[in-house]
């Protein structure tokens, strides 16, 4: 009678085992595109602050803007900024952070003043503000 009463325990035992390792299955499957998406979110964030920050090295540099866009790189990986004149005493400047199709480009309106680029409060944007797409092309 005793070796009966052991097999019906461990019989129990693996029936737990075998509820849970299809409860801690499915959990899985349930998680798997979440941390996905956070993992794509996290790599956004990332690419965005890199532009940002181009865009506040670049308007720290000495630049010559001319009519044509001109780049420098960052110290940091994937990331540059650009500048161009747009009108007298006035420039664009872009700050890019990535690479290829994931790349980000923040645009901030600023003054060239005595050979400073001074920003302009509230006109940075994340979309082109040229109508001429030729314009948003940077090199």
């Amino acid at each position: 009678m005793n070796k009966m009463n052991g097999f019906s325990s461990i019989g129990m035992v693996m029936l737990l085992l075998l509820c849970g390792g299809l409860m801690l299955g499915g959990l899985q499957l349930q998680l798997n595109p979440q941390r996905a998406a956070a993992v794509s979110e996290s790599a956004a964030i990332k690419t965005f602050v890199l532009a940002e920050a181009a865009l506040i090295w670049g308007s720290h540099q000495p630049w010559q803007p001319t009519v044509s866009w001109q780049c420098r790189a960052t110290d940091q990986a994937f990331s540059h900024a650009c500048v161009l004149m747009t009108a007298r005493n006035r420039v664009m400047l872009a700050g890019v952070g990535g690479e290829g199709q994931k790349a980000i480009i923040l645009w901030q309106a600023a003054a060239y003043e005595q050979g400073n680029i001074v920003p302009l409060p509230h006109r940075w944007s994340d979309f082109c503000p040229f109508k001429e797409a030729l314009r948003c092309k940077l090199p």
